[in-house]
């Protein structure tokens, strides 16, 4: 994998080859079915999304050539930054997207930020088909009274917080108290109070950020409620999920 960061990156490096193909799917396999072309794809995000489809250009096309761009400095995404620590056999796919990362053909460019440091219009004229595969950006605000007050965060923000992401790792929440509320039924709302129930001699077995595993070795969270607008037959969770409440 050709690792690099933009600072270093030059725009005398874009491989500028011409305006991409206009029409359908079709056209576009047509246009690039040739031995003399090159298709030039760039694809913004590095998270499962970005990497399936870099795999899928890369098997599906024998000359095409991908640039990954992440505005992260490490790749893998959600697949890095939202999979709970005790869950590594959901991580596995990474070694997936590592063999596919380390082709000649695909090259992954850290540290970008679309919008700040190159804008979509640019990347359409440097290559020849751009593909957004970009997570959300920030969590979705519930609107509702005290959403704003300390001790309130969102589940990406704590998710992030203790997988290590960036943005989060100075989020430091308060765990002095028994009782921890999570609002949600879904699989991530398990996650969370999983791992705050989890003892935390378990927690040092896995990839956890040493910030919080040590805010959880004082954490005196004892109970969590999980609270849902709807009742458990509607819950979002899946069974498997369900069943894996951890070590505590």
């Amino acid at each position: 994998m050709a690792l690099r960061c933009w600072r270093w990156w030059h725009w005398s490096a874009w491989p500028r080859t011409r305006p991409p193909p206009s029409g359908s799917t079709q056209s576009f396999r047509q246009q690039f079915s040739t031995q003399e072309q090159t298709p030039q794809i760039c694809v913004v995000g590095s998270g499962p999304a970005g990497f399936y489809t870099a795999q899928h250009l890369l098997k599906h096309h024998s000359r095409a050539r991908v640039d990954i761009y992440e505005k992260q400095l490490v790749p893998f995404g959600l697949v890095r930054f939202g999979v709970a620590p005790d869950h590594p056999e959901v991580k596995n796919v990474i070694n997936t997207f590592t063999q596919t990362a380390r082709s000649d053909r695909c090259a992954f460019h850290g540290n970008v930020v679309v919008g700040r440091d190159v804008t979509v219009p640019e990347l359409q004229e440097a290559y020849h088909a751009v593909v957004l595969s970009y997570g959300a950006e920030d969590h979705r605000a519930l609107e509702i009274p005290g959403e704003e007050l300390p001790g309130v965060f969102s589940a990406r923000a704590f998710v992030g917080w203790y997988n290590g992401l960036p943005e989060n790792q100075e989020l430091a929440p308060d765990l002095s108290c028994d009782t921890a509320v999570i609002l949600g039924q879904g699989n991530v709302a398990l996650d969370v109070a999983r791992i705050l129930l989890t003892p935390p001699e378990h927690l040092e077995k896995t990839d956890i950020t040493e910030a919080a595993l040590g805010a959880l070795r004082q954490s005196r969270v004892k109970t969590v409620w999980i609270v849902g607008r709807r009742g458990p037959l509607q819950v979002a969770f899946t069974i498997k999920r369900s069943l894996d409440r951890g070590s505590g």
